[in-house]
């Protein structure tokens, strides 16, 4: 897949390891899972979302932008690698955010305040308000900043536009040299999906190298119906803008949304003893936004017999353990022991 003719910034560390997980697998019963390690990507904390932003801030240099405004919930990992990277490239972060469940000065809000990101963490309520209100929000903002002289770049929820999902088709070639590196015959590849845009960078990305495994999305936060639509057409804007004749019909789209909860960043009893299992299995942590209602999927797949023992499955760990700090009541099993 050529990307020759779209500017990119370079911000990760690649290729991000990709390795097995044998006593998780022991422990859950088969199948064999393989992880791959995108929380290790090198951009602040690490996260999926560096590999967007290489595309999106490459034609934010091009067009002289000097501020970056993007939006997320208040503990947002995509607002923290977007403000750690626009500092990396001298441009000024502005971050529009929703107040959610736990907006003290703690994980990715604390680190905000170290980038020095301008934050405004607006109190609105309903499912759809960060698609709604919050792109106002930012035009808003981004006006204020233009009638000062500036140069503003709005950029949407998760960056997940084509220019940067291209990022994510490209990560599944480089998936794909891994696997067949490893000689790994991979079924399943499972991922949390949130804004879509790396669900469907893979899924275009598998589907036009021709690999015959199935990709599946654990939505955390919206139904399923909403976000097939929303990720069939979002394939199909990046494979026009990328020039592939590649085509994914809706029908093609594996997502569940059985595992949410009672709604976005508000962590299930399931995500919490994902979060514990993977942690004292392997040593890896998850968050309870994203990984871990993901991860409380698929041990639900495999439990349910949908995913089986003679399987082989590839989770993405997509970053974001700074918010287990801000979700440290729900996390914690007892508490911190007081030393003399």
């Amino acid at each position: 897949m050529s990307t020759a003719n779209l500017p990119r910034v370079n911000l990760g560390q690649w290729p991000t390891p990709l390795h097995e997980l044998p006593r998780l697998s022991a422990a859950l019963g088969g199948p064999r899972i393989f992880i791959k390690r995108d929380d290790l990507s090198g951009l602040a904390l690490g996260g999926n979302k560096c590999r967007k932003l290489e595309y999106i801030l490459a034609q934010a240099q091009q067009e002289g932008v000097d501020s970056i405004i993007t939006t997320g919930g208040s503990q947002s990992n995509f607002a923290l690698q977007t403000a750690a990277a626009a500092r990396q490239l001298g441009m000024e972060p502005y971050l529009v955010l929703l107040k959610g469940v736990h907006p003290e000065m703690q994980g990715n809000l604390l680190l905000h305040n170290i980038l020095k990101a301008s934050v405004n963490i607006i109190d609105i309520a309903g499912p759809n308000a960060m698609f709604t209100i919050m792109p106002q929000t930012m035009e808003e903002l981004a006006n204020d900043l233009r009638a000062k002289g500036h140069t503003p770049m709005v950029i949407p929820v998760g960056g997940s536009i084509p220019i940067g999902t291209v990022g994510w088709v490209n990560a599944a070639t480089e998936i794909a040299d891994q696997m067949k590196g490893q000689h790994i015959d991979v079924q399943y590849v499972i991922l949390a999906n949130g804004s879509g845009g790396t669900y469907a960078g893979l899924v275009l990305g598998f589907k036009h190298l021709g690999l015959a495994l199935t990709t599946i999305g654990i939505s955390i936060s919206h139904p399923r119906a909403d976000v097939i639509t929303r990720d069939a057409a979002h394939i199909r804007d990046t494979a026009e803008l990328m020039g592939l004749g590649t085509a994914v019909a809706p029908t093609e789209l594996s997502v569940y949304d059985d595992y949410i909860g009672q709604g976005y960043g508000i962590a299930t009893r399931e995500c919490l003893e994902a979060i514990r299992l993977v942690a004292q299995t392997e040593a890896i942590f998850f968050d309870p936004v994203y990984t871990g209602k993901a991860m409380a999927g698929l041990i639900s797949l495999i439990n349910k017999g949908d995913i089986t023992k003679n399987d082989t499955v590839l989770f993405i760990h997509t970053g974001g353990v700074a918010a287990d700090f801000a979700y440290h009541r729900e996390l914690a099993t007892e508490p911190a022991n007081e030393w003399a």
